[in-house]
């Protein structure tokens, strides 16, 4: 931004200084000018007075003290310098804000996102730092041949998206308070004292800084992909650890391997400005941030992260990069969150829910849904924007898809029995749009999933479940991670080359994925006492820890 001053515009468009020129020409002066007057007067007499009166001023001067005439040339000094006009003033509009009204907002008619006209955003400058990557010894340093999707570089600002994108009601659990850093609860002390209070140990604080370990001996440290994470991991460990995915499709997903592997890193706090794996996490962002595909539909920009796979991966590469902003408030991350963000809106189905595509024609499933709403929480809890209608559509969604009270969730219609993995995801969507600790709905579901218990391997299920009953505390929590964190840290792989990771054959939804897809979820199952603020604490706990 400019400091200099720019002439202000006239009402004809030009500037103040040829305005002027127009109203106020410089006079000709012609031989005429020049001429004794018609009027009679003597010149010669005139010339005499005048220069009488010039003697009579020189000697006032003259007869002034010294003083006198400093104070008024020091005068004239301060006058000519409060004339001058150093820089217009800057007006700073803050854009980044959180609704915490309790006003339901109108009834929806129709879920649409063609409310949105921001305008033109203009791009800022990309400003790119090379990063010097410590090199962990474990591993040998190699180029891994896996496909590269829409490599494409992101220059956009958040602070280019009109303030009144911002959902006014109907939005997701309200910050109770700007004075903490948002997601603090993974800052060291924190996370000390949320480990005692929710049931983490020393042994799975261990676990997950030997998963971290593996991680960061499996990201691609060199060639195209440099800073990814690929669900080939043994093509980067050459074979030192095996259990990579089964499908062949999986291979191109680089995006969601790459956020699987940065989302255990930000949980434990790591970031890439702070941190033991700092240069890790900073060579994982820069990839992502490239890897998406960037454009605009009715005037809104968007990334696109689908690319090689669905909006599973999108979901999940929108969390890591709100998470990472919100973590560090790095203003190069703002506009691809922001824009990541904008994809989600754009991408939801007619019925308010997401699935595999682009505003998918067979509607929303509530697997997906899960991802997308996680991200619009994590986004807000940065303070980005969350586009109109968004939130108040997947409620439609949650609505559609539930039975008994709101405690049961089917995948795409209501099921009769609790379906564990999309009732705990159906569970946690609710806690995040606003339904409180004693709703019937969410009541009744803890009983449900207290009932379900621990399954083994489902990570994926566990994985909900333990964020929906963690959120709600109490004895059923105790039980649940009491058993879950044990029978984890347990079975936590000890073999050299797959040392710090999990691989367990049968776990619904991720086997098929490997051994990178199965340690991210054990890893962010026993970050689960610190990942985020409890939603359900005492008043008390709320002003110490606000979300």
């Amino acid at each position: 931004m400019s400091t200099s001053a720019e002439p202000r515009k006239a009402h004809n468009g030009s500037t103040e200084s040829e305005s002027a020129g127009d109203d106020f020409h410089s006079p000709t002066i012609t031989a005429a000018d020049l001429m004794p007057t018609e009027t009679g007067e003597d010149p010669v007499a005139d010339e005499e007075e005048l220069e009488s009166e010039a003697q009579r001023r020189f000697l006032f001067f003259q007869a002034m003290p010294a003083w006198l005439v400093s104070t008024l040339v020091h005068v004239l000094i301060l006058l000519v310098l409060g004339l001058i006009t150093i820089a217009n003033p800057v007006e700073i509009v803050n854009v980044l804000t959180a609704s915490t009204g309790a006003d339901d907002g109108p009834e929806i008619e129709e879920i649409t996102i063609e409310d949105f006209d921001p305008g033109d955003i203009e791009e800022s400058e990309e400003v790119a730092e090379q990063v010097e990557i410590t090199e962990p010894t474990e591993v040998e340093q190699m180029t891994v041949d896996v496909p590269m999707v829409d490599v494409a570089t992101v220059p956009l600002d958040a602070s280019d998206f009109a303030a009144e994108m911002a959902p006014a009601a109907a939005t997701l659990q309200s910050l109770t308070s700007m004075s903490m850093q948002p997601m603090g609860s993974r800052s060291s002390e924190m996370k000390e004292k949320l480990l005692r209070e929710y049931g983490g140990t020393e042994s799975s604080e261990a676990a997950v800084t030997e998963a971290l370990k593996w991680f960061a001996r499996h990201q691609i440290k060199a060639g195209p992909t440099m800073g990814a994470w690929t669900f080939q991991h043994e093509l980067v460990c050459r074979g030192a650890c095996g259990n990579g995915c089964t499908r062949q499709d999986r291979s191109k997903q680089l995006n969601a391997a790459t956020s699987l592997a940065l989302l255990p890193f930000m949980g434990a706090g790591q970031t890439h400005l702070k941190g033991e794996f700092r240069s890790v996490v900073m060579a994982g962002l820069k990839f992502l941030m490239q890897n998406g595909k960037p454009g605009k539909e009715n005037g809104l920009p968007y990334i696109d992260y689908t690319g090689g796979g669905s909006m599973y991966d999108h979901g999940l590469a929108a969390i890591t990069l709100c998470e990472a902003y919100a973590m560090t408030g790095d203003p190069d991350l703002a506009g691809p969150a922001q824009a990541a963000l904008n994809f989600i809106a754009i991408a939801q189905c007619s019925d308010g829910g997401w699935r595999y595509s682009k505003r998918d024609r067979t509607g929303g499933d509530t697997s997906v849904v899960g991802w997308q709403v996680m991200a619009l929480k994590s986004g807000h809890m940065g303070h980005l924007l969350i586009p109109p209608n968004v939130i108040q559509g997947s409620t439609a969604f949650l609505d559609r898809v539930s039975s008994d009270n709101g405690s049961i969730y089917g995948y795409n219609k209501p099921a009769t029995s609790p379906r564990p993995a999309t009732t705990a995801v159906g569970l946690l969507c609710r806690m995040y749009t606003g339904w409180d600790k004693t709703h019937p709905g969410i009541q009744r579901g803890i009983g449900h999933l207290s009932k379900i218990g621990v399954r083994k391997p489902d990570l994926y299920y566990n994985y909900y479940a333990a964020q929906v009953l963690r959120h709600y505390g109490g004895p059923e929590w105790d039980k649940f991670n009491n058993d879950l964190r044990d029978w984890l840290v347990e079975t936590q792989d000890q073999t050299a080359g797959a040392k710090g990771s999990w691989f367990f054959k049968g776990s619904p939804h991720l086997s098929e994925s490997g051994r990178l897809c199965l340690t991210s979820f054990a890893t962010m199952i026993l970050e689960v006492y610190y990942r985020h603020m409890p939603l359900y604490a005492d008043k008390v706990a709320e002003d110490e820890f606000p979300l």
